[in-house]
């Protein structure tokens, strides 16, 4: 095919595709693309069939692969990714339009298809987006807004809040300029979470933002799109998050912290204020500085150092 859209698909390969992912976690029936750089990760397709996968001309695909899936195989596959993309969210778009917003007795907007909780309390100003799920006892705070969520019990959203924005991620055009790739994921929110005042949440750009159980977020924090938050992890004010980020369960990402996009923090690591963290951290290991590097206790005074 000289230039996929989503009909053509349909039509002539028998394939739907209505959302995005990633060569690092994909997800049947999505599109994604794949570079030589990453070639390694077309083993993670081995039980995912059903995608559209634009690829690197140069790209190496199995038989086994291609049989499951449908590559199309081109010298600027973001590009082309992002065209794509970008198709399928203004359908989404077409849809939403004339979909109706309510304004509450209680002083804030709610849209269409939302499920919010027994025992959950909304103050003024705030807004809710079309189909957002809330569960029970939620506390949103005066000025929050919440778009393409799905979050559990007993969550807090601190005032001017926002949850579920577009992901900053990037592609050239045929002229060397930026495009905006849309953001087609959620952000999904476990029991217990706490999000601080003007916090920003970026919705997954290639599959769902993660955010689990009793996860705690001070005010003036940056979390990228795709950013997966385990159990119990720690972030107080002022840190970004780059986009795909990992963190392992009881991670802590000290004031003013910067994570570098795509590393991954392990168990119980601990990253200090300030710190610039740019390659990934073992589990039980404490980061300081810019570049961060790793500290460790002496073992008689108790007092840190750097083992450099």
């Amino acid at each position: 095919m000289s230039k996929l859209n989503l009909q053509t698909l349909k039509e002539e390969c028998g394939v739907e595709i209505s959302s995005a992912s990633y060569i690092g976690r994909p997800i049947n029936n999505t599109v994604m693309f794949i570079t030589k750089k990453v070639e390694h990760l077309l083993c993670n397709l081995q039980y995912t069939e059903g995608c559209l996968i634009f690829a690197e001309s140069t790209v190496d695909v199995p038989d086994d692969l291609k049989k499951k899936n449908l590559f199309e195989f081109t010298d600027t596959p973001q590009k082309e990714y992002a065209r794509f993309v970008e198709e399928i969210a203004m359908q989404r778009e077409k849809r939403n339009f004339g979909r109706k917003y309510t304004f509450e007795k209680g002083g804030y907007y709610i849209g269409e298809g939302v499920s919010i909780g027994e025992g959950s309390l909304i103050e003024p100003l705030c807004f809710i987006g079309h189909d957002v799920v809330i569960g029970r006892n939620a506390r949103i705070k005066s000025g929050a807004q919440i778009k393409n969520a799905v979050i559990g019990d007993d969550f807090i959203a601190g005032e001017n809040c926002i949850v579920g924005t577009d992901g900053f991620t990037m592609a050239d055009d045929e002229d060397k300029n930026k495009i905006r790739i849309p953001t087609l994921g959620k952000v999904i929110i476990g029991n217990q979470v706490e999000i601080g005042g003007l916090t920003n949440i970026s919705s997954g750009s290639g599959g769902n933002t993660v955010i689990e159980d009793h996860v705690k977020i001070d005010a003036l924090v940056h979390i990228g799109h795709d950013v997966h938050l385990s159990k119990n992890v720690e972030i107080p004010a002022g840190a970004i998050i780059g986009g795909f980020v990992d963190m392992g369960e009881g991670a802590y990402v000290g004031i003013n912290a910067v994570l570098r996009n795509r590393i991954t923090l392990g168990r119980n690591a601990f990253v200090g204020m300030g710190a610039v963290v740019t390659k990934n951290v073992q589990e039980e290991t404490i980061v300081v500085g810019n570049p961060a590097k790793p500290f460790i206790k002496n073992g008689e005074g108790g007092e840190v150092i750097n083992p450099r």
